[in-house]
């Protein structure tokens, strides 16, 4: 089957999204599909391209803000000529063109749903009429977890035409060898051989990192030899330094920043266990399911997250790691210090979440409910 994914979100992007449109593609390769991506350009991007697969074409005017809309339709359009289905990965980007598309060429395509990208639209009664008739035209429109199936359907979606299907890690983590941080890199030198809890995740108030480091000081009463790694980037990130600095924590606590890949799994490989408290802002910013806690538990990590919107689908409280409410130092420090003491328990979690990446949260399974919702027959 001849498949077009028209994405506003694509490598070098990052986040969840951008990943999902990444890896659908390429597992669609992998099961026999030809596929055409059409993804925002950005420079020094010609060498990752030719080594995908999948066909990758570029549209300038991502900075734009909602006028992208113009040039991604413009390159589009006639890709869809040879297509037979269209993946919207982005509900008001493709999916505004998948629509048009359907009503001018008859093309079938499906719609996604995370969180925030309808929930912003709920109060504004025009857009949340296209996006609508957006969701309403789709053979099936894919919601990420629980939370956001029942946000959908609150927006209006009939429930029929609505699957669940929840994102996946990368199954072949669960079985890397393990991975250890160059030894002359600054990380290596300031760890050296301590425990240390990861954190990765976008500096955004929501996602939980301020509440990890206000937890510190509970934590060194019962570890004081433990470190917290934030790994990322982000507005948030001077205002979590700053108060890393009042909390006189500057030894104990690394803000890397971005990090590559292989320093990535590096920290996986060699963390104690993963934190990130995720909470929920108003106007629906939330998150919708959580592939960084997917990503600790391939590598077997027990994982501490905030019980809010679709984590409790990513996170089995008890099963694969602990729920705490969010913003609340005093029991994200009790869940962390309590599984720094039980290692067993800490194994059992990490375990139990790596089975169900390999059984359930991955990229393969994901795509192949995908395409069975869809009604598209095996190559």
């Amino acid at each position: 089957m001849r498949i077009l994914i028209p994405t506003a979100d694509y490598p070098p992007i990052e986040g969840g999204i951008a990943t999902l449109a990444l890896e659908v593609s390429r597992e669609l390769v992998a099961l026999g599909h030809e596929v055409t991506v059409v993804a925002p350009w950005f420079p020094d991007m010609e060498a990752f391209d030719a080594a995908e697969a999948t066909r990758v074409l570029r549209f300038s005017g991502y900075h734009w803000g909602w006028l992208r809309l113009l040039p991604m339709a413009w390159r589009t359009w006639p890709a869809l000529r040879n297509t037979d289905l269209v993946l919207a990965i982005n509900v008001s980007h493709g999916g505004l063109i998948a629509w048009a598309a359907k009503f001018l060429r008859g093309t079938p395509y499906v719609t996604f749903a995370y969180a925030y990208e309808f929930l912003k639209f709920a109060a504004l009664p025009p857009a949340r009429h296209l996006l609508l008739s957006i969701y309403r035209n789709a053979l099936v429109t894919v919601a990420i977890s629980q939370f956001t199936r029942r946000r959908l359907e609150d927006f209006g979606v009939p429930p029929e035409m609505i699957t669940g299907i929840f994102p996946g890690g990368m199954p072949r983590a669960c079985a890397l060898p393990e991975t250890t941080l160059p030894p002359d890199s600054p990380l290596c030198r300031d760890l050296g051989d301590a425990p240390f809890i990861l954190s990765v995740g976008r500096f955004i108030p929501r996602k939980g990192q301020m509440t990890l480091v206000r937890a510190m000081p509970e934590i060194l009463e019962a570890h004081p030899d433990v470190h917290l790694v934030l790994a990322g980037r982000g507005p948030c990130l001077a205002e979590c330094q700053s108060e890393i600095r009042a909390l006189g924590l500057k030894s104990r606590v690394h803000c890397p920043g971005y990090v590559e890949n292989e320093t990535l799994a590096a920290l996986y490989t060699a963390c104690a266990l993963f934190a990130l408290p995720t909470g929920e802002e108003e106007g629906g910013h939330v998150e919708g399911f959580g592939l960084v806690f997917v990503e600790a538990q391939a590598h077997g990590k027990a994982t501490v997250a905030g019980r809010s919107g679709g984590v409790e689908d990513a996170v089995l409280d008890g099963e694969t790691g602990l729920l705490v409410k969010p913003d609340d130092p005093g029991e994200t420090a009790r869940a962390i210090v309590g599984l720094l003491s039980n290692p067993a328990e800490a194994k059992r979690l990490g375990n139990a979440g790596r089975q169900r990446v390999k059984d359930e949260l991955n990229w393969r399974v994901f795509t192949q409910r995908l395409l069975e919702a869809a009604g598209v027959e095996k190559p």
